[in-house]
């Protein structure tokens, strides 16, 4: 059976130490692009222990019993790499915005926060996105080159964003 990205299984996920495993239900968190080249499973840890939640970096889950979790529920960025035949059985699927609030802990907890403006500029086709999201990144960043210019940074060229923003660059 092929997982994909937010799917919830049941695996005997390891103990830091690797002392034992227990079986509990993680989120795999690889994508297709990452199982065209790996065979195992990317997973994150999920547990029903919602007092050990570190809402700093834990994600508690607000759709765990569509997904077929039996309590409340928390994604917590501890991934451990394991083959697909070690799943003992498939729970459910995160909903689209757990799965998108799992993915904003894993860049939390990575620091990858910081780097990913410009993976997003050399990466992304801001085409293929929804409209408002590229609507908040250009309001976002044009406050960001006013405040730049404000302060005199080089290199922020406040007349290019004005010709842009009236039409007359292509």
């Amino acid at each position: 059976m092929a997982f994909q990205r937010g799917d919830v299984v049941l695996i005997p996920f390891p103990y830091t130490d690797l002392s034992a495993f227990k079986t509990r239900p993680a989120v795999v968190v690889s994508s297709d692009v990452y199982h065209a080249a790996r065979s195992e499973l990317l997973l994150a840890y999920v547990s029903s222990q919602v007092s050990q939640a570190d809402p700093t970096i834990d994600y508690m889950l607000t759709d765990w019993a569509d997904v077929g979790l039996l309590k409340l529920s928390f994604v917590r960025p501890k991934v451990a790499a394991v083959e697909p035949t070690l799943v003992v059985h498939r729970v459910g699927a995160l909903s689209a915005q757990d799965l998108l609030e799992v993915d904003r802990c894993l860049r939390r907890a990575m620091a990858l926060v910081e780097t990913a403006l410009d993976d997003v500029l050399a990466e992304v086709d801001l085409m293929a996105q929804p409209a408002a999201t590229v609507q908040a990144l250009a309001e976002k960043s044009v406050s960001a080159a006013v405040s730049y210019a404000s302060a005199g940074e080089p290199g922020v060229h406040l007349n290019r964003l004005r010709e842009l923003l009236s039409g007359q660059l292509g």
